[in-house]
């Protein structure tokens, strides 16, 4: 099976950001019995929490994505290969890309990793009203504990998104400790899992970082080290690198394995 690894046009970045953003268009379906099923709590924490551009409906047999998410998904989407064959989401929160790949008829294998047990929870409940369950997975792991048994999984998958996630990555954050402050290391283990296309769009420069991981690189005086010209030389050990436009405030890298 020949795959195609979609490249940007400067008109191509530039023609999706005009068009209006269509949620319903965005749904992702293939649920049966769903909101009866889903309560009232459940509902609110996917609707309305933290992070709230991954925030979605439940309807019965579909979710369906708000604003900010489907901006997020449109924006993404088009730059999977194709046919996109499976998908890794290594920080997957309330599970949206994880459903909205296995939906896709090509898609036989799609996994979701994160360390919150709250959203675990919701994505394995929707999950068992899922007409693709069978193709799906969530699971409690840290990026090493992933890359160490990617065996268990089906090997490497071909496309893996990682967002807004790296600076816990490399600083640690309160759930889990970083996996180093080591750039090359981190890109080492993301080569070992992704095997095709990882979609790459993250804070780069120690001023954009949220409070937390510029206290942790304040405490360990290891902020000089993070910075996009360091980032940029580790990955391209591993993958090509093609930038597109900053997006949504921040660099979108598309990182094809080398």
């Amino acid at each position: 099976m020949s795959v195609v690894f979609p490249q940007p046009s400067l008109w191509s970045q530039l023609a999706w950001r005009l068009r209006p953003v269509d949620c319903q268009s965005l749904a992702c379906t293939g649920f049966e019995g769903l909101a009866g099923n889903v309560p009232p709590e459940t509902k609110a924490f996917v609707s309305d929490s933290y992070p709230h551009n991954h925030t979605y409906t439940p309807l019965d047999d579909r979710l369906i994505p708000h604003r900010k998410l489907a901006v997020r998904v449109a924006g993404l989407f088009r730059y999977y290969p194709r046919p996109l064959t499976s998908l890794l989401d290594l920080s997957c929160s309330k599970g949206f890309f994880v459903f909205h790949a296995a939906a896709q008829k090509t898609c036989e294998r799609a996994l979701g990793i994160d360390l919150s047990d709250e959203c675990l929870s919701v994505c394995r409940l929707f999950n068992a009203k899922f007409a693709n369950q069978s193709r799906v997975s969530f699971e409690r792991l840290t990026l090493p504990e992933l890359a160490a048994g990617i065996d268990r999984f089906g090997g490497p998958f071909q496309t893996a998104l990682l967002l807004n996630t790296y600076q816990y990555l490399f600083f640690g954050s309160t759930v889990a400790p970083a996996v180093g402050q080591d750039h090359r290391e981190i890109f080492r283990l993301l080569r070992r899992v992704c095997s095709g296309r990882l979609l790459f769009h993250n804070r780069l420069s120690l001023a954009d970082l949220q409070s937390d991981p510029q206290d942790r690189a304040l405490l360990g005086g290891t902020g000089a080290l993070y910075h996009p010209e360091a980032i940029r030389h580790a990955a391209t050990e591993f993958f090509q690198i093609t930038e597109l436009r900053r997006w949504l405030g921040r660099p979108v890298w598309l990182l094809d394995a080398k």
